[in-house]
């Protein structure tokens, strides 16, 4: 729950970055990298449009995910997709077709494909 982040948290396509207000309302959300088993913490985090920028992705609250360095390389480079769902459930989907889910209270579960 977020107490408070003064400021807009949808700014669609007026900016690529996240605004002040939209990384104060990642961190009350995420103390670290939102992978599953990612220990990085927030401050060493990015935040990641989870549809990108460069295909249409907005800079919305439900379209940011903070990532550290190595799993936004994952994602842009080594082909790992991730959706986000309702609750901020996160779905992971691997090169080889396997995923893994959190589900709140974010604990993974990794299936075949």
């Amino acid at each position: 729950m977020v107490l408070h982040a003064p400021g807009k948290m949808n700014l669609g396509r007026s900016t690529r970055l996240a605004s002040r207000a939209q990384r104060r309302a990642l961190r009350a959300l995420y103390s670290c990298c939102a992978m599953p088993g990612c220990h990085v913490g927030f401050d060493h985090a990015q935040p990641h449009h989870v549809i990108w920028w460069e295909r249409g992705g907005l800079t919305d609250l439900d379209n940011l995910l903070p990532l550290c360095s190595r799993h936004h390389h994952n994602i842009h480079d080594d082909g790992w997709q991730v959706r986000l769902h309702r609750h901020r459930v996160l779905t992971i989907i691997y090169p080889d077709g396997t995923f893994e889910m959190t589900k709140p209270p974010g604990r993974p579960d990794r299936r075949a494909a």
